[in-house]
């Protein structure tokens, strides 16, 4: 059997066609960032999508360098200027009517005397609620401290207030319950 030898073109032949067959993967295993030249590549030579944060130098990037409303939340930087005032929204609607015609009535239980226990009654005018009430006892020289308050509350579907005062000792001067009622105009 006789061996033959490949002539140099064949050769030429068979590495170009192993190289063209083997693409960029040969390029790509032979050149590295050493071999190309600082500045010479742009945005056309870098593929989309393919650069990440560990690719970019912290601090490297400014705010021209984002299209408007890329940025994601966190920290952007400074604020920008305050932009022009917008135009007024609609009027809301309008709100249910409140407290209107306040008035405080109050009423004695009567004459000075030496009771043991009085109650007093205040009652709004027509048309008006009560909002809130109180009421006290007191003697011909002050506020006793044998007199006390035993009920102080809201009477009549809502329209007056009622005191009740008791003796806790027995007093003998003369001593009265006052009764206040806060009354409204409530829609």
């Amino acid at each position: 059997m006789k061996i033959r030898t490949l002539s140099p073109a064949t050769i030429i032949a068979s590495l170009a066609l192993l190289f063209s067959l083997s693409g960029t993967a040969v390029a790509g295993a032979l050149i590295t960032g050493a071999n190309v030249k600082n500045n010479s590549l742009t945005g056309v030579d870098v593929k989309d999508g393919s650069l990440g944060t560990k690719d970019v130098k912290d601090g490297s990037l400014l705010a021209k360098d984002f299209k408007a409303g890329s940025l994601p939340a966190g920290p952007q930087g400074p604020a920008g200027p305050v932009g022009p005032q917008g135009p007024t929204g609609p009027q809301g609607l309008a709100g249910t009517n409140g407290v209107s015609g306040l008035e405080i009535v109050n009423v004695p239980s009567g004459a000075l005397n030496s009771d043991t226990e009085k109650s007093v009654t205040a009652t709004c005018p027509a048309g008006k609620k009560v909002v809130g009430g109180g009421g006290y006892a007191i003697g011909l020289l002050g506020f006793p401290d044998d007199i006390g308050l035993v009920a102080s509350y809201p009477v009549n579907n809502g329209t007056g207030w009622r005191v009740v005062a008791r003796e806790i000792n027995a007093y003998a001067g003369g001593w009265l319950a006052r009764a206040y009622a806060v009354c409204a105009n409530v829609a």
